[in-house]
């Protein structure tokens, strides 16, 4: 049985997808009375303009400061004054933002002035018009569902933009999707109500606890149960989750993390180095410009035609692990691949149709760009958070 496993190491929560008993995502959250800023929704006040930068610096609550990039095009709002671009904004105006990535480095949060709310079934933009649905349903569903939506006569629909997700293709009955739909629509016709009046900076919408965005990001078809050993996760998952399994783990004779070895994969999903069953094995280096994944073939000596066989064998079962730790440990950007040498070129497709057949498997964006003159596969991933190994500095 697919499952999701909770639970808390040190300061932070460890959060596991199980698929077919290996673990195939990972996560590390703060505790739910650590959250951070991510996702909030703010009127924030301008404190300084670079145009060299074309951007600005806005003072939010808590005195934090967090940077908006000056290039986004579109509507916004603004508090205290009338304008047509970004590239008008004055030091003292107040606009409304949302938190869009952490801090990196010296690098404060990044904001943006188009917010969105996101959800189980679907995600709502402030600006813009329209239904789209996710590209990873059927043509077929993706029709029905704008049909339904369009049939719903969901008050206020045509107001906002919304894109279906793929979990909404789990329901017996679109009511759960229309729902939420309905919410984010109040929370947006109050949000523009509102906004002029509230004191500068204050906070205008807190989202769930990232563990739950997390999870929501999951498809609910990829798992049937959720488990966990802390109680007050337990009683949120519940409230959030009600149409899923959610048990909470009580055995004081043997821990969660131990009974499913959550250390030891922890462990070898930050590895660098990745045994194949084989013999062969990945070494995987992220940088700072990309991530350099090396196939070797181990201390196996194969000789003539059957040697090409084992290499052929190796680099297949080295295409189903690449695809499955660019998930496991949430790398993205440029991946470059050094895949053994095959002197077929009928073997070298073979692999790269493979390889891109399991690369679309992913819920995150990501594609097989081409191999190079020297036999490298470029592949890009959409970024989507932080790697797992900045999660485990960043939550330890």
């Amino acid at each position: 049985m697919n499952n999701i496993v909770i639970t808390r190491q040190n300061n932070r929560y460890l959060s596991v997808l199980f698929t077919e008993g290996r673990p195939s995502r990972m996560h590390c959250s703060p505790l739910l009375q650590e959250e951070g800023m991510l996702s909030q929704i703010c009127l924030a006040r301008v404190k300084d303009v670079i145009p060299a930068m074309k951007g600005a610096f806005l003072t939010v609550p808590e005195g934090r400061t967090v940077y908006l990039p000056l290039s986004e095009s579109g509507d916004f709002l603004c508090a205290n004054r009338s304008f047509s671009s970004l590239s008008e904004l004055h030091q003292g105006d107040e606009i409304v933002v949302q938190i869009t990535g952490e801090a990196v480095k010296t690098k404060p949060p990044l904001a943006s002035a188009m917010p969105v709310l996101t959800g189980q079934y679907c995600v709502c933009s402030l600006f813009g018009h329209g239904i789209h649905v996710s590209r990873k349903l059927a043509p077929e569903r993706q029709k029905e569902l704008k049909t339904a939506i369009a049939e719903a006569g969901i008050e206020g629909r045509k107001n906002f933009q919304f894109t279906v997700r793929t979990n909404a293709d789990t329901l017996k009955e679109l009511t759960p999707l229309f729902q939420e739909m309905q919410e984010f629509i109040c929370f947006f016709q109050e949000l523009t109500e509102i906004y002029r009046h509230r004191n500068c900076p204050s906070c205008l919408y807190r989202p769930l606890p990232e563990l739950i965005r997390q999870i929501q990001d999951i498809p609910l078809t990829a798992y049937e149960e959720i488990v966990t050993d802390e109680p007050e996760v337990w009683q949120l998952l519940k409230d959030t989750f009600p149409e899923k399994t959610v048990r909470l783990y009580q055995d004081p004779s043997l821990s969660l993390s131990r009974l499913y070895r959550l250390d030891f994969f922890l462990q070898e999903a930050l590895s660098r180095k990745v045994w194949l069953p084989c013999g062969g094995y990945l070494v995987i280096e992220p940088t700072e410009a990309m991530v350099v994944i090396d196939v070797n073939s181990g201390k196996a000596v194969h000789k003539g035609r059957s040697s090409q066989d084992y290499y052929r064998k190796v680099n297949r079962e080295a295409a189903a692990e690449i695809a499955r730790q660019l998930q496991l440990r949430n790398y993205s950007g440029m991946i470059m691949v050094d895949f053994i040498n095959m002197e077929s070129e009928k073997d070298q497709k073979e692999l790269l149709f493979l390889l891109d057949q399991l690369l679309k498997k992913d819920q995150v964006r990501t594609r097989l760009v081409d191999m190079t003159a020297l036999g490298i596969v470029e592949i890009t991933r959409k970024k989507i958070n932080r790697p797992l190994f900045e999660e485990m500095q960043k939550n330890s």
